[in-house]
């Protein structure tokens, strides 16, 4: 298969076989196709009889029914699940499909190999008012001025496809259980990772909304609920700027923008007046009446959303399951870094019991996080690391991150092997320099580098034979290592590494002003240095998009951070949200507060409680953030 059409489906039959209809008229090679209808929830068998009757005119038809109904979000993580193509395309069961809508997005992904998402045009259905303007909110949203150059930043997902890869890796966010927000802030996602697509306005669908104003009315205060809950996760949107939802600038704000309704209503209508051409009077005024419509129910979607926030704090129903968990298995090191103090508690602090490191990873498998780590100190100190290799292979755990310093790996290297070729494990090895006497003076050691380089030779000669093992590098960015950094990038590259994450200096959680007297601090009289180097960096990102894993903003806002001017606002910490991270001692720890405790909770306990949502709302506020790609979405 080449491509994957995914269609949500709920309760709207006669409109789902018009859909299909479209689908089956497509120029493109029906063989190398496959659709991919989600029930979601709807009453009886009406929608199974539907695609049933296209099984015998379509190569291939997937039916799924899910119940009860879990919204969009969910439907569509579902579909891409069952798919099996290089690229996933969405449409919904009330549009139609021109007949080379498939074709040119297929054509559009081969053209931009280095983009990861492709959208339509979306062409409202009838030219009554309410669909009219309905649809010209969305489509104003697509593209915005970020950093003072135009980008695209979202679209609607009636009308777009990706690569497979990255949709399985960032997934739409099933809190979002109606159909308005979630694509906003999946994009969004994207967007910050790095990530950019192409808007082929000859890619069109026609979308058959209800031409009534209660429908009208819906649709505003759905998209009112559901922009506010982006709001809530993402502080930066550009296009939610007026709104807020901490308690009291929301309602300062929700003043605000109801005394803005006018001026909103006119400055929209006017520019839709422009551009559809309109000339009657009473279509004009009935035009600005609609904005004023929206935004009234727009505002009451704001209001109810925020009590929803603020009264609901079960992870199910606010907190997404995190994409991280990290487990810090022990603080014992055989490296005495001079940027780390962790080793210095090595010999007070007893490692937490193997019983609750396997405790974590069942329940985080059960739970769906995504990506588990173990960290330390040196991880593969424990004399029980293998038996949690062991066990994480048993509960079918695959790519348990490992964050090793090198020194043990050549020692273990063919204990190692099984676990790196069947994928339970990815090891995730330091390299701080390409020259010895700069890595060695960074950890402290003697033999630090020819210990790292070895390893990472070992493994890269392994992946030769077995490509699909899993290895990574992080590098610390440094005063001391500036200018080698794309050298780093580009050495690390031809072994064949996954992947290669740079991580600004953070000397143990301290305040910006106390960073600064570190020796590995980059000093004044090199920022512009920095600046020059950080500019190379974000080119290698760009083209090597997977390889690099920091964000092309995180990257950027390196130089704010190394001249102290990074604000709370630049960037927002995902502890005690989309990371999880779980101490020696057991205790699920932000850099600010401890909010649970795996020797007396489940994990779905912790992340259930209230004390997980005060915790994320002291970082929220931290004075003194970093850029660590783990925890920092940028």
């Amino acid at each position: 298969m080449e491509f994957s059409l995914i269609i949500p489906a709920h309760n709207r039959k006669r409109l789902l076989m018009a859909c299909l209809d479209s689908v089956r008229e497509q120029t493109f090679n029906k063989d190398r196709m496959e659709v991919i209808v989600i029930d979601d929830g709807s009453k009886g068998s009406a929608i199974k009889k539907v695609v049933d009757g296209f099984k015998n005119l379509l190569s291939h038809v997937v039916y799924y029914r899910g119940y009860p109904s879990k919204g969009p979000a969910y439907a569509r993580n579902i579909g891409v699940s069952l798919s099996t193509s290089s690229i996933v395309g969405f449409t919904d069961d009330d549009c139609v499909l021109e007949p080379d809508w498939i074709e040119k997005m297929v054509e559009t992904h081969q053209r931009n190999q280095d983009i990861v998402a492709v959208g339509g045009l979306t062409i409202a259905s009838s030219q009554g008012i309410p669909v009219l303007v309905g649809q010209f909110l969305s489509t104003c949203s697509i593209e915005n001025v970020i950093y003072g150059k135009k980008e695209i930043i979202f679209f609607p997902t009636c009308n777009v496809s990706l690569k497979r890869w990255i949709f399985e890796k960032h997934r739409l966010n099933e809190i979002f259980l109606l159909p308005a927000g979630e694509d906003l802030e999946f994009f969004w996602r994207l967007f910050q990772a790095g990530h950019r697509f192409v808007w082929n306005k000859d890619i069109k669908v026609i979308h058959y909304r209800k031409d009534a104003a209660a429908t009208f009315i819906k649709q505003a205060y759905m998209y009112g609920r559901g922009n506010l809950l982006v709001r809530h996760l993402y502080n930066d949107h550009p296009l939610l700027k007026e709104l807020k939802t901490s308690i009291v600038s929301f309602w300062g704000a929700t003043f605000m923008n109801m005394i803005k309704i006018g001026r909103f209503s006119y400055i929209l209508g006017k520019r839709f007046i422009k551009e559809s051409n309109t000339k009657v009077l009473n279509k004009k005024l009935e035009i600005y009446l609609f904005f004023v419509v929206h935004k009234i129910f727009y505002i009451l979607g704001n209001i109810v959303e925020f009590f929803k926030i603020r009264k609901k704090v079960p992870a199910d129903n606010l907190i997404s399951t995190p994409r991280l968990l990290i487990l810090d298995v022990t603080h014992n090191c055989n490296l005495d870094c001079r940027i780390c103090d962790i080793w210095k508690t090595g010999v007070k602090e007893k490692n937490i019991d193997i019983l609750y490191v396997k405790k974590m990873l069942k329940q985080a498998k059960k739970l769906g996080i995504k990506e588990i780590a173990l960290s330390g100190g040196e991880p593969l100190l424990r004399k029980d690391i293998f038996e949690i290799f062991d066990y994480a292979r048993k509960t079918e755990i695959k790519q348990l991150g490992v964050l090793t310093n090198g020194i043990l790996i050549k020692e273990y290297f063919e204990r190692l092997k099984p676990y790196l070729i069947d994928n339970t494990i990815s090891l995730v090895n330091s390299l701080d320099s390409l020259k010895p006497n700069v890595h060695n003076y960074i950890r402290n050691s003697d033999i630090a580098w020819q210990r790292s380089i070895e390893s990472l030779k070992l493994l890269s000669s392994l992946k030769k034979e077995y490509p699909q093992i899993n290895f990574n590098v992080i590098a610390i960015i440094l005063n001391q290592n500036l200018e080698e950094l794309p050298d780093l990038a580009d050495f690390v590259r031809k072994l064949n590494a996954n992947s290669l994450q740079f991580q600004t200096l953070l000397s143990n959680n301290l305040k910006m002003s106390e960073r600064k007297k570190s020796s590995f601090w980059i000093s004044e009289d090199r920022l512009i240095v920095l600046d020059k180097l950080i500019d190379k960096l974000i080119e290698l990102k760009k083209e090597n998009p997977q390889f690099i894993i920091p964000s092309i903003r995180n990257l950027s806002l390196t130089k704010k951070y190394f001249r102290g001017t990074l604000k709370p606002n630049d960037v927002k910490c995902l502890s005690a949200y989309e990371t999880v991270l779980i101490s020696n001692q057991g205790k699920a720890v932000t850099c600010f507060s401890s909010y649970g405790d795996i020797k007396r909770q489940d994990l779905k306990e912790i992340l259930q409680g209230k004390e997980i949502i005060k915790a994320w709302g002291k970082v929220k506020k931290c004075a003194w953030p970093c850029l660590l790609p783990c925890f920092c979405g940028a």
